[in-house]
C-alpha cells in the first residue's frame, strides 16, 4: 500500500474527529462580562431602538434551586440599576422594570429586560441650571409643550418657573407641570389651547418684524436701538386701566401690546423683550415692586454694560398720543438709580439670566 495514501487518510480522519469535537462542544453566548461590557450592550440596544435588551453572562449559582433564584434576582436588581442609568444617557426614563431570566447548567444565565415604550419615557435630561434655563427658553420659543424634561427630584423645576417669569413674551397662560418621577415641562392651560397660542405668537412675531424694519436704521448702536424700541412702545401702546384682575388677559402679553396696543406693565416688558431679542440684544423681565404695588420692567445687556429700562413708567397717564415727546427718565438706568424707586430680588434677576437669553436671538 502506498504510504503517502495512508498518511493522507490519517490526516483526513484527524480533521474529521476535530470537526466532530467542535460540533459537540457547547458554545456560550457570553462570558463573564464586566460592567463596561454590559453598559455597551445596553447602549447598543437603545441606539438600535430595540424593544428588549438581552444579556447572557456566566456566573456561579448555588446548587440549591431556591437559593440560586434568590441570587439571580439580586443580580437582576444590580442590572436594573445599570439599565436605568444607561437609559437616561440615551434620553429615556425607565418608568418600570420588567425582565425574565433563564439559568442553564447552573452557571450561564440570560436576562431579557423590556425597554419598549411601555417601560420607558422619552425625556431631555438636564444636568445644570444653565442647561435647564436654556432648554426652557427654547421650549417656550418653539411652543414645545409636549417634551418632558428630567432631573433627579425635579431639581430644575424652579428654573423653568423663573424662565417663564423672565420671558412673558412666550407666556400665554402656560402651566408648569411636575411629576414624582422627576419629570416636568410646560403645557397650555384649559382656557387657551396650543392653536390659539400659536396664532397669537405668529401674529405678534410678524408685527415685531415689521416694527423693527421701520424703527431700526443702519449703523445704529445697541443703545440707539434700545431707545428706538422704548420710544415706539411709549408712543404706540396705551396703558390698560381696565385689565381683568383674574384669569388670562391679552394685556399681560406682547400680543396685547403690539397687536391690540393696550397692555399693563408685563405686556410692555414682554413686547420689549421680543423686540430686543430680534434686534440682537439680550433682555429679561424683572418682577418687583414700584409705586406701592407689583410692577415689571426690563433688565438689558449692551456689551459689558447691564442696565434697566422701565417703558411703562415713561408712558404717561392719560396717554398723550404718538406725537408727544417721550420721557427718558427710566431709560438706561443703573441699579443704583432704579433702586431709588423700585425694589426687586437681585438673585432671581441676576446678570447670568440676561446672558442665557442669547439663545433667543
Amino acid at each position: 500500500m502506498d504510504k503517502r495514501w495512508v498518511r493522507r487518510a490519517g490526516i483526513f480522519l484527524l480533521m474529521l474527529v476535530c470537526a466532530l469535537l467542535v460540533a459537540f462542544v457547547p458554545v456560550r453566548a457570553a462570558t463573564a462580562y464586566d460592567e463596561a461590557d454590559i453598559r455597551a450592550i445596553m447602549n447598543q440596544a437603545f441606539a438600535n431602538g430595540d424593544l428588549e435588551v438581552s444579556i447572557t453572562v456566566d456566573r456561579t449559582f448555588s446548587v440549591n434551586e431556591y437559593q440560586a433564584k434568590q441570587e439571580a434576582e439580586s443580580y437582576a436588581r444590580e442590572l436594573a440599576g445599570i439599565l436605568e442609568e444607561t437609559a437616561l444617557k440615551n434620553g429615556k426614563l425607565m418608568n418600570g422594570t420588567s425582565y425574565s431570566y433563564v439559568i442553564a447548567g447552573g452557571r450561564t444565565i440570560t436576562y431579557k429586560f423590556d425597554i419598549s415604550s411601555q417601560f420607558t419615557k422619552k425625556v431631555t435630561v438636564l444636568t445644570s441650571e444653565k442647561s435647564a434655563y436654556k432648554h426652557a427658553l427654547k421650549a417656550l420659543k418653539k411652543r414645545d409643550y409636549t417634551k418632558s424634561f428630567y432631573a433627579d427630584g425635579a431639581m430644575y423645576y424652579d428654573t423653568f418657573v423663573l424662565a417663564l417669569q423672565h420671558h412673558p413674551e412666550y407666556n400665554y397662560n402656560l402651566m408648569i407641570w411636575k411629576r414624582t418621577d422627576g419629570t416636568f415641562g410646560y403645557r397650555p392651560s384649559a382656557k387657551l389651547g396650543t392653536s390659539a397660542i400659536r396664532s397669537k405668537m405668529t401674529k405678534t412675531d410678524s408685527r415685531a418684524d415689521s416694527i423693527l424694519k421701520k424703527i431700526i436704521k443702519k449703523g445704529m448702536t445697541n443703545k440707539q436701538k434700545l431707545k428706538a424700541i422704548h420710544n415706539y412702545l411709549v408712543r404706540n401702546c396705551v396703558y390698560d386701566e381696565g385689565v381683568s384682575k383674574s384669569g388670562y388677559d391679552d394685556a399681560y402679553t406682547a400680543y396685547g401690546c403690539l397687536i391690540k396696543k393696550q397692555a399693563v406693565c408685563q405686556g410692555y416688558a414682554a413686547a420689549f423683550n421680543l423686540l430686543a431679542a430680534k434686534a440682537g440684544i439680550c433682555s429679561i423681565v424683572v418682577a418687583g415692586d414700584a409705586g406701592g404695588g407689583s410692577h415689571a420692567w426690563n433688565y438689558v445687556k449692551n456689551g459689558s454694560t447691564y442696565c434697566y429700562i422701565d417703558t411703562t413708567w415713561d408712558d404717561p397717564l392719560p396717554d398723550r398720543g404718538s406725537k408727544a415727546a417721550v420721557s427718558q427718565k427710566y431709560f438706561y438706568q443703573t441699579q443704583k438709580q432704579l433702586e431709588q424707586t423700585h425694589t426687586w430680588d437681585k438673585t432671581e434677576h441676576a446678570k447670568k439670566y440676561v446672558d442665557y437669553a442669547s439663545v433667543l436671538q
